[in-house]
């Protein structure tokens, strides 16, 4: 029974070690993180975060090991660039009375080269060659940062200066559109409805009627003096129409 047992598990291992997944270190990293450093007694993180200044003095890798093995352990470091900053061996460092312990290493930031390489790094810790954690910090300027917060700010400011005009503009647009509602409302009322346009245009039409049989009925200079005023009456009326229409 106990062989069988033993076959299984190294057949086991063999097959794990196959698919390059290692039982332990896959089972062993509790928690990772961006840290400051690290308690002498807890070793849990201090100042944790992932985005720094360059006057930042360092930033580390904490990783948390349950029943840390006993292998190779490696922490490299990558700049924006992809170009490898820091690589090197680090030890584990183990709680008392606990079944756990911590890997940490840091770099410098302030006090090297790193402050000048802007942006976005990537630092890994690798286990007996494979890779276990990778996670990536950031560096900023922090006169940059500020200027992007004026600069916004400006913005902002800008659009609130756009924001009244385009009030001021749209009141003043209101108050022209009612000045010319009230002058429609004022032609409306001269031009009259549509019951007067017929009223005169029925009147005219009488007029011209007496007219026509004047000139048939009638034929001395009297009547024609008579027809001649109806005419001209007509012709006001027409010329009042039309000079009202035009307004």
């Amino acid at each position: 029974m106990n062989k069988q047992k033993t076959s299984i598990i190294i057949l086991l291992s063999i097959t794990l070690s196959m698919l390059g997944v290692s039982v332990i270190q896959a089972q062993n990293i509790q928690d990772s993180s961006m840290c400051y450093d690290y308690g002498n007694t807890d070793l849990m993180p201090i100042g944790e975060g992932n985005t720094i200044f360059q006057y930042t003095d360092k930033i580390g890798l904490w990783v948390q090991i349950q029943n840390p093995p006993d292998v190779t352990y490696r922490v490299i470091w990558y700049d924006p660039n992809g170009n490898q900053f820091r690589n090197v061996a680090v030890d584990v460092i183990e709680k008392s009375g606990a079944d756990w312990g911590i890997v940490f290493d840091s770099i410098n930031i302030a006090e090297s080269t790193a402050k000048n390489k802007l942006g976005v790094w990537t630092v890994a810790l690798s286990i007996d060659g494979q890779v276990e954690v990778e996670t990536e910090f950031q560096i900023i300027n922090y006169d940059s940062l500020l200027s992007s917060i004026q600069s916004i700010q400006d913005q902002i400011q800008d659009f609130i200066a756009e924001k009244d005009e385009l009030l001021a503009e749209k009141e003043t647009l209101e108050d022209q559109l009612a000045d010319l509602q009230a002058e429609n409302q004022d032609l409306l009322d001269q031009i009259g409805t549509g019951s007067n346009y017929e009223q005169l245009v029925e009147d005219y039409e009488d007029l011209e009627a007496d007219y026509t049989a004047l000139q048939a009925s009638q034929g001395t200079t009297k009547m024609m003096m008579y027809a001649s005023i109806v005419v001209a009456l007509i012709a006001v009326v027409v010329a009042v129409y039309f000079g009202v229409m035009k307004k």
